[in-house]
């Protein structure tokens, strides 16, 4: 093979490893979030969150089409869906 041909494949296996596997992450639906400061429900304000929880460890911004993301580490990692200020759906992941 040529040396143009086995580089595209090298950044074509990364492109897939780095782009696509983190996006097919299982993740389970989780009812709640316990942190220090209380429990976090679907319907809690962002306000109520960051009182309970703090600032997240990270923001996902994925697409304008859908929900900004709050990334908490917890012992396990949650991911917390933000719509109009309000928490959506709590995810839960490794």
């Amino acid at each position: 093979m040529n040396s143009k041909i086995v580089l595209m494949l090298s950044i074509s296996a990364l492109t897939f490893t780095l782009g696509i596997a983190p996006n097919s992450m299982a993740l389970d639906d989780a009812s709640t979030m316990r942190c220090d400061g209380g429990i976090v429900a679907a319907g809690d304000s962002e306000d109520s969150v960051k009182e309970k929880c703090g600032e997240p460890q990270q923001v996902l911004t994925p697409d304008p089409q859908e929900p900004v993301k709050w990334v908490y580490n917890l012992g396990d990692t949650y991911f917390v869906s933000i719509v109009n200020s309000k928490v959506e759906r709590i995810q839960v992941g490794e």
